[in-house]
C-alpha cells in the first residue's frame, strides 16, 4: 500500500471458502476520482485490490493533505481500529476491488487459508508503513523521488533489458502529499534525475528507469557516505 515492496504478492488473491462466506467475492467497479470509504465511515469489512489503484489520505485541521498510501492491485485495504476508518480511499483510475468481511482476520471460525492471507497482508501494511517513514527520512528530495520510483518500479515496472518502465498512475500532486515535498520540488527533482541521466521521461506519466543501480543507491545511500545536492 505504501509502494514500498516487491512485486513478488502482487498476484496473490485471497480465497475463501465458498461455505462460509457471508456476501459475494465478485469484484465490484469504483470509478476514477470515486471514493470507496471516507474517514469515520464505519467499515464494512476489508478490501483485496484487484485492478487500478487507490489514494489513501488524511486531511488535517487546517486543510493540509497528506497521502499516506497507494493500494495496488493484490494489496489489501481498509485496515481500521475500533471499526472506523482513519482515511479517505479513493480510486485513482478506474479500479476493481473484492470486499471480504472483517471476520475473516478476527474469527477463529474463518476460512484458514483467507485468514492468513489477510494476516500476511496486515504485517505487509506495518513493514510498509515503516518503509515510508524511512523514505521520509530521506535530508535530500530527490533521493526521496528515487526511493519513491525506485518502489514504483519494484511494484508495477515492465524490466526491458537493463532499465525498467512503468507509468506513473498518480499525480505529481499525489506524490508530493505523499512523500512530504511540492509539486514543484517533485517536477524538479525528477529534471535532476533525468539530467543525470537515471531515468527518462517519455511523457507526463511514462518513466523508464535507465540505470537501476545509481538509482537504488539514491534510494537508499550510504550514511557513512556525506550527502550530495545532485546525483554526480
Amino acid at each position: 500500500m505504501y509502494a514500498c515492496h516487491p512485486s513478488a504478492y502482487r498476484d496473490e488473491s485471497i480465497r475463501i471458502d465458498e461455505s462460509r462466506k457471508p456476501f459475494s467475492s465478485l469484484p465490484f467497479q469504483v470509478m476514477a476520482e470515486a471514493h470507496l470509504y471516507y474517514a469515520g465511515d464505519e467499515s464494512p469489512g476489508l478490501f483485496e485490490v484487484r485492478t487500478g489503484l487507490f489514494r489513501l489520505s488524511r486531511v488535517t485541521r487546517n486543510g493540509r493533505r497528506y497521502v499516506v498510501g497507494f493500494g495496488y492491485p493484490g494489496d489489501v485495504i481498509g485496515f481500521c481500529p475500533d471499526g472506523v476508518h482513519l482515511s479517505d480511499c479513493e480510486a485513482v483510475v478506474d479500479s476493481a476491488v473484492i470486499r471480504h468481511p472483517t471476520e475473516t482476520l478476527t474469527s477463529c471460525r474463518a476460512d484458514p487459508r483467507a485468514h492468513q492471507a489477510l494476516v500476511r497482508a496486515a504485517l505487509r501494511e506495518i513493514q510498509e508503513m515503516q518503509d515510508h517513514c524511512m523514505l521520509l527520512g530521506h535530508n535530500l528530495a530527490h533521493e526521496r523521488v528515487a526511493a519513491f520510483l525506485t518502489r514504483l518500479g519494484e511494484r508495477i515496472g515492465q524490466p526491458k533489458g537493463d532499465s525498467v518502465a512503468f507509468d506513473l498512475p498518480m499525480s505529481r500532486l499525489d506524490i508530493a502529499d505523499f512523500l512530504g515535498l511540492t509539486v514543484e520540488t517533485v517536477s524538479r527533482s525528477l529534471t535532476i534525475l533525468r539530467k543525470a541521466g537515471i531515468i527518462e521521461i517519455r511523457n507526463l506519466h511514462r518513466i523508464v528507469v535507465l540505470q537501476p543501480v545509481r538509482i537504488d543507491a539514491l534510494a537508499e545511500p550510504d550514511p557513512r557516505v556525506a550527502p550530495r545536492h545532485t546525483p554526480a
